[in-house]
């Protein structure tokens, strides 16, 4: 019963799932209007939509044994363009809105993506823990938002685990750069 339990609660936790409740959460506590709500809505989902539409043409080429990119080389290739997505992403966001918060939330996941990369020759970095812990941290100020968070990433970080996803070490390295990408958004947006 506790890998069926633990599937739904990664597929569900899945970064792209988050980070979309999160930047919706965190825009409507902040009093952005309906359209603006729509529009992250939709550039949040049209990122997924590009993402799964890249990982189905890599199974369909014979690049990939499974969307899932499980094998290192299909997580490498898979993180080489979430990355360029997120960069790009950001600068879209950032000349379509002219505003800061969601452009610096997909840079920052971005180099999230990027460090993952450059550790995993000694890790292989949760990025469902990291991202977890990411959106998280973006619900801050709002207590019960941050509560229900963490309660969240505390259930992805059990599901990597039980799936045998990841180690203890895969999920701490990403939930500490989750935190610590957290941590540098709040203070960036403080200091503009």
């Amino acid at each position: 019963m506790r890998i069926p339990i633990a599937r739904a609660i990664s597929i569900v936790g899945h970064p792209v799932v988050l980070l979309l409740v999160a930047a919706l959460v965190a825009a409507s506590a902040r009093g952005a209007s309906p359209n603006q709500l729509w529009f992250v809505g939709g550039a949040t989902v049209a990122f997924g939509a590009v993402v799964l539409g890249f990982s189905w043409l890599q199974v369909r080429a014979g690049r990939w044994s499974h969307v899932d990119a499980s094998v290192a080389n299909e997580r490498k290739s898979l993180n080489l363009f979430l990355g360029a997505l997120c960069i790009a992403g950001a600068a879209a966001t950032w000349f379509a809105t002219h505003r800061v918060q969601m452009p610096l939330a997909l840079g920052l996941s971005g180099v999230l993506i990027a460090i993952a990369l450059l550790l995993s020759r000694w890790v292989k970095v949760s990025l469902h823990a990291t991202f977890a812990a990411f959106a998280t941290a973006l619900l801050w100020p709002f207590v019960s938002a941050l509560v229900a968070g963490a309660a969240i990433t505390a259930a992805v970080v059990w599901s990597r685990l039980v799936l045998g996803r990841h180690v203890v070490a895969d999920v701490v390295v990403g939930l500490a750069l989750g935190i610590a990408a957290g941590a540098l958004f709040h203070y960036a947006i403080a200091r503009i």
